[in-house]
């Protein structure tokens, strides 16, 4: 593999430092020294700190996108319980494979606001879009029941296991799984049974046609 070079390295260092610390937790020295650079260096890439930090976030939203683009393509499956665990599945253990992102974009909404919002904007939607597909087919052919917003499954499945890395420190106690992927799969398999049960009968004006997914 060859070696990585200057500017790679610097958006590296700057996922982990922002991820682990913050944007104002880190300096443009302290990421310098981690990347094996001058800090001068840095300036000649990044105009500013604020530059290399939306460089990171973005480094992180093009690897999950192309994950999920690459899955999306492939699963357009006329067997909606395996197609959603697999689904669900893929979106448990991407969102899992990448923390920093998820640092990295918490410490974006705290730390800079409206800074950032266009790069995760683009990248995000085009997410949810991409994995949204999948159940939009399956709407079309009376696979799933059509009273659920594709878009609104999506984002809330992976507000769900976001928030299943953070059980410990905001309930105080100890995850009721062994591990955080055992707690992702009993969430995908709940959340398979739901999509599962039977279109309620009083519901005839389904919500998925109204959301832009």
């Amino acid at each position: 593999m060859p070696e990585m070079g200057a500017r790679e390295r610097m958006i590296s260092a700057a996922v982990t430092l922002f991820a682990r610390s913050g944007f104002n937790g880190v300096t443009t020295r302290d990421i310098a020294r981690h990347a094996n650079v001058s800090e001068g260096n840095i300036f000649r890439y990044f105009p500013s700190k604020r530059d290399l930090f939306i460089a990171a976030i973005d480094f992180e939203l093009v690897k999950l996108n192309s994950r999920v683009s690459s899955f999306t393509k492939q699963n357009h499956s006329d067997d909606p319980q395996c197609a959603l665990r697999a689904l669900f599945g893929m979106i448990s253990e991407t969102v899992i494979a990448q923390p920093e992102l998820i640092r990295l974009t918490c410490f974006s909404l705290l730390e800079l606001g409206a800074g950032t919002e266009p790069t995760k904007r683009d990248y995000l939607c085009s997410v949810i879009s991409a994995i949204s597909s999948n159940f939009q087919f399956w709407s079309r052919n009376n696979l799933i029941p059509r009273t659920f917003s594709p878009g609104v499954t999506v984002f809330s499945f992976i507000s769900t296991i976001v928030l299943l890395q953070t059980y410990s420190s905001s309930t105080g106690q100890k995850p009721p799984r062994p591990s955080l992927e055992d707690s992702a799969a009993e969430c995908v398999e709940l959340w398979c049974r739901v999509l599962s049960l039977p279109q309620p009968l009083h519901c005839s004006d389904p919500i998925g046609d109204h959301v832009n997914d």
